[in-house]
């Protein structure tokens, strides 16, 4: 048996601190012990839980830990998989991108 959270844990490729995959998936209302099932992994929920966790890789300053490290690019690749599946369930408020700059008018 799988349970919700070592499924999330399976979807991020980086090392994560269990506590903070533990509370993505309470702010999406889900029991990290449950178990897994093909309704769960393919929710809005689950798939905004991993969306969360990508988000939260995002924000780190600078991130090395076990040959693991994310750099810009990552970071790039990260960002349009995270907005990709924020968009697929509908949240595209929480979608973000490089600032833009407007020049005159």
């Amino acid at each position: 048996m799988k349970t919700i959270l070592q499924a999330l844990i399976d979807e991020i490729d980086y090392p994560f601190p269990q506590g903070k995959f533990e509370n993505k998936l309470l702010a999406r209302n889900l029991n990290g012990e449950d178990e897994v099932t093909y309704e769960v992994i393919t929710s809005k929920e689950f798939k905004g839980a991993v969306a969360d966790c990508l988000y939260s890789l995002i924000e780190a300053i600078n991130f090395s830990e076990a040959d693991k490290s994310i750099n810009l690019p990552d970071r790039d690749v990260i960002l349009k998989k995270m907005n990709a599946i924020y968009a697929s369930i509908g949240e595209t408020d929480k979608c973000v991108g490089e600032p833009t700059v407007y020049i005159g008018g």
